[in-house]
């Protein structure tokens, strides 16, 4: 990763990354201040803790590893992985949006100095940080206890109150697409030669090629997450391990004032 030639792909200043990097940072920090704030307007406090950031520094380490088990690449960048997505997917499901923006920067910010190609500042925000940070928007349809509980005891199939996974996954898969398609319509549809597709390409031609370029390994790539998380989800002693975590007690990943459970059991730290 040290060695000068790791960064050949990068073709703008070093200052420029690092300035979008804290530019991108402060955002971020902007963001979760705002929701963390309306959260506690609604009674709802903002707690990180121990096991939040344990349960993150696992999922991480596990989608980055896996983001190296390459079962096809394409010539021009873009790969399909044994499911590399999946620990963050659920990581956010999980933990809720905030926590599972925290996570999916540091995720992020790993998969930029993973072979980096980087021609603008604007295809870095293209190509890595709208598309990686777009995984915390699982977490705006997060995982609801009360919800799964309910479903259990009605003895409906345990996939029935997971619908917010597949729906905030379909969410970040619509987010990441887009904004692949893009960079490669403004930055790498010039000197192609892919599947019929040849030269310089743009208007209706570029977008052609970039859209079906970026589906041939997102979507698969996606598919075999998805199928990797409802063999999860389908489990119920994977259910009660995630339930059974402080952080999940919740509908989201704040903890209600007003809400004083003390079943036994509970974990209040």
């Amino acid at each position: 990763m040290f060695d000068k030639d790791y960064w050949d792909g990068v073709s703008i200043p070093w200052w420029q990354v690092l300035l979008l990097i804290v530019a991108t940072l402060a955002v971020i920090a902007g963001i979760i201040a705002v929701v963390s704030l309306i959260e506690r307007r609604r009674g709802n406090k903002f707690e990180l803790k121990t096991r939040d950031l344990t349960y993150g520094a696992i999922c991480i380490a596990a989608s980055f590893a896996l983001s190296y088990v390459k079962f096809f690449s394409l010539p021009y960048g873009g790969s399909i992985t044994a499911a590399s997505t999946l620990p963050m997917l659920i990581y956010c499901y999980y933990f809720g949006f905030r926590k599972g923006l925290t996570v999916s920067t540091v995720f992020m910010l790993l998969q930029l100095i993973q072979g980096p190609y980087i021609v603008s500042p604007w295809s870095a925000l293209l190509d890595y940080f709208f598309p990686y940070l777009a995984l915390s928007l699982v977490g705006i349809f997060s995982f609801k206890r009360a919800k799964y509980a309910e479903a259990v005891a009605a003895g409906k199939n345990p996939l029935a109150p997971h619908a917010g996974f597949f729906i905030g996954t379909a969410v970040y898969f619509i987010v990441r697409l887009f904004s692949h398609t893009l960079a490669g319509v403004l930055f790498w549809a010039n000197g192609i030669d892919f599947m019929g597709w040849v030269g310089d390409l743009t208007g209706a031609t570029a977008w052609a090629y970039s859209t079906t370029y970026n589906a041939l390994f997102l979507v698969p790539d996606t598919a075999i997450a998805l199928a990797a998380g409802i063999f999860l989800l389908a489990s119920k002693a994977f259910n009660r391990f995630m339930a059974s975590s402080a952080n999940a007690l919740q509908n989201s990943d704040s903890r209600a004032k007003n809400d004083k459970r003390t079943a036994a059991g509970t974990d209040e730290r």
